[in-house]
């Protein structure tokens, strides 16, 4: 009896030690997740916006050509409409133009465009780079103003005074000599539009593979030792660092594309070889996941094998089918190690197929580099991806849930 009491004490004993152990990780699990989505919410936050998704990551930089003189007499008075009179808005009814105290991407002071008016000698100016016409619109900032006053003395007008500095040195501007205006950069629209490609040419390629295999193996391979080790070296594919994947399409996919230099199609070929491990597993057990008396009902009804497979197997495994497609864009999304090597980390604000460019992962490799890390642009960055995961994480349960008929009986 005393040995029983004792047993059943360290039993209980032992049961506390595991619990508390397992709620200690989770725990610590819980607090590490928490203290990441914070950081990256308190960082980068601020900067999400639709300029973010839209615009260039490289600013563009205009000069006014020197050449071009504003005569006095073709200066008018112009006026403020009611929609651009608003605060920190500041107007030049000698020029038509009127500037706006703001901040960019990274919180910094600039002076931005508010409105330009019609008739403007702005609208007149001309890109002393291009030789063609600037056409200045609200998405500029101006950074600096070299104008001749009434007096005829030069005078200089900086984004560090101000707007209402700036509005109050082209009214007793005569004539413009230099102005530089510039068209914010740090967008990822580039970046964005790289990983969309990738998303749609690698499931173009990965699913008709992985899908193909896992039907083969599932339904039409001999259930034999070759068929047994062709599993287990997919299942071992599965495993390898996805570094190891980028120096094998470093290797061999780089060469054949763009001259041998980085490019998005080196990149799409080597993610189509790291995702058709997942896919060809999650498909094969979404299939021996339907019950066999479907098979066997659908063969005695004089259906081939074919058939039965492709109107009978398929159908009731779409679900897990589904859930593959999700967890392979997300790969796609997380993914950055076995990019680097293959794509590039060079940001393209124009990219294609053929060229290198960055998606959004090794966009944020790309500018964490280097002396001058952009640490608000990376945890912006982080949180759409961390929000698109977790989008792709939700449908891939609603699916499971919905379209995997035969989960709750296998």
């Amino acid at each position: 009896m005393i040995v029983s009491v004792h047993a059943k004490r360290w039993r209980k004993a032992k049961d506390i030690i595991r619990q508390s152990t397992t709620y200690l990780f989770a725990s610590l699990g819980v607090v590490v997740l928490a203290a990441i989505i914070i950081f990256v919410l308190t960082r980068g936050a601020k900067l999400l916006s639709f300029d973010l998704l839209t615009s260039n990551f490289a600013a563009q930089t205009y000069v006014v050509d020197s050449s071009v003189t504003y005569e006095v007499d073709h200066i008018g008075t112009y006026e403020l409409p009611d929609h651009a009179d608003k605060e920190n808005v500041y107007f030049s009814s000698r020029w038509g133009v009127a500037f706006e105290d703001t901040t960019d991407k990274e919180g910094g002071a600039i002076v931005k465009i508010a409105y330009v008016a019609p008739g403007s000698p702005f609208l007149s100016a001309n890109d002393k780079g291009s030789e063609s016409a600037l056409e200045l619109t609200t998405k500029m900032h101006i950074t600096k103003i070299m104008y001749d006053d009434i007096g005829g003395t030069l005078g200089l007008a900086f984004s560090k005074d101000g707007a209402e500095s700036m509005a109050i040195s082209l009214d007793k501007a005569q004539g413009i000599r230099n102005m530089t205006a510039v068209i914010q950069g740090g967008g990822i629209r580039g970046s964005l539009l790289s990983t969309i490609y990738m998303i749609g040419v690698t499931l173009l390629i990965a699913l008709p593979l992985g899908i193909g295999s896992a039907i083969y193996l599932s339904e039409f391979a001999p259930n034999n030792k070759l068929t047994a080790m062709i599993t287990a070296m997919i299942d071992m594919t599965a495993g390898i660092p996805s570094i190891i994947f980028g120096f094998v399409g470093g290797m061999v996919f780089v060469p054949l594309f763009n001259n041998g230099k980085y490019s998005l199609m080196a990149g799409t070929l080597t993610l189509t070889i790291m995702l058709l491990p997942t896919i060809i597993r999650t498909t094969t057990e979404a299939l021996r996941a339907v019950p066999q008396s479907l098979r066997s009902g659908s063969l005695a009804l004089g259906a081939s094998e074919v058939q039965t497979t492709f109107r009978v197997v398929l159908p009731n495994a779409v679900g897990g089918i589904l859930t593959s497609i999700l967890l392979s864009i997300g790969r796609i999304i997380g993914e950055s190690a076995a990019l680097i090597l293959t794509i590039g980390t060079a940001v393209s604000d124009a990219p294609s197929l053929g060229k290198s460019g960055t998606t959004l992962a090794v966009h944020i490799w790309s500018i964490m580099g280097g002396e001058t890390p952009n640490v608000a642009l990376a945890c912006a960055i982080s949180i759409i991806i961390l929000l698109t995961v977790l989008i792709l994480s939700l449908l891939t349960k609603l699916v499971s849930a919905k379209l995997n008929r035969w989960g709750e009986n296998a």
